[in-house]
């Protein structure tokens, strides 16, 4: 959903991206600060620490933005950088989940926290799981969907941000799982 934002925040990032670039940044190495940036926002959850976590957690969402908006700018777009940009997104994923089941912060009835959080977790490794494999089969670009990565990132830490990491945490599990079945139906059509 926020991908049809695109081209209007990368016309906003693109001057900090040079920025960065100037100082010196390639787009590897902020990806692996933000790897570092997530491992600190999974631990602050880990501990029970909602409103620093999501924090913390838009921090990360910035060095997810940027160091593909550095790789544009830069001409350095590589495909082993696509790679490592991804496998990292995936454990930060896992770890913030890890981090909120840990502390209990899932709790929100219904089904045990930790359900919750697991469903919320394999929702989210799913989205992209399916994007790869239908794109890697011929379906062309399918960023459709309600539950991408920069919408998880910002309910999660607005979620954690007034104190109900719960709610936000179901919400995630709910709509990554509609957001699967979406671009299942989607690949189906185009692959006709």
């Amino acid at each position: 959903m926020l991908s049809r934002f695109r081209d209007r925040v990368s016309r906003l990032v693109e001057p900090i991206a040079r920025a960065f670039a100037r100082a010196g940044f390639t787009p590897n190495s902020l990806t692996l600060m933000g790897l570092a940036v997530g491992i600190a926002a999974a631990i602050l959850f880990g501990y029970g620490m909602q409103f620093w976590a999501g924090i913390v957690l838009l921090v990360c969402g910035f060095f997810d933005l940027i160091d593909g908006a550095v790789a544009r700018t830069t001409g350095k777009k590589t495909p082993f950088g696509g790679v490592l940009d991804s496998v990292t997104d995936r454990y930060v994923d896992f770890l913030i989940f890890l981090g909120i089941i840990w502390a209990g912060l899932a709790d929100a009835g219904l089904l045990p926290g930790w359900m919750w959080g697991f469903l919320a977790l394999v929702g989210s490794l799913m989205v992209s799981y399916i994007r790869a494999r239908a794109e890697a089969a011929g379906s062309g670009k399918l960023e459709v969907g309600i539950a991408e990565r920069g919408e998880r990132i910002l309910i999660l830490a607005i979620g954690a941000l007034v104190g109900y990491t719960k709610y936000a945490v179901v919400l995630i599990a709910v709509l990554t799982h509609i957001t699967v079945g979406h671009r299942l139906i989607v690949t189906r059509r185009r692959m006709r």
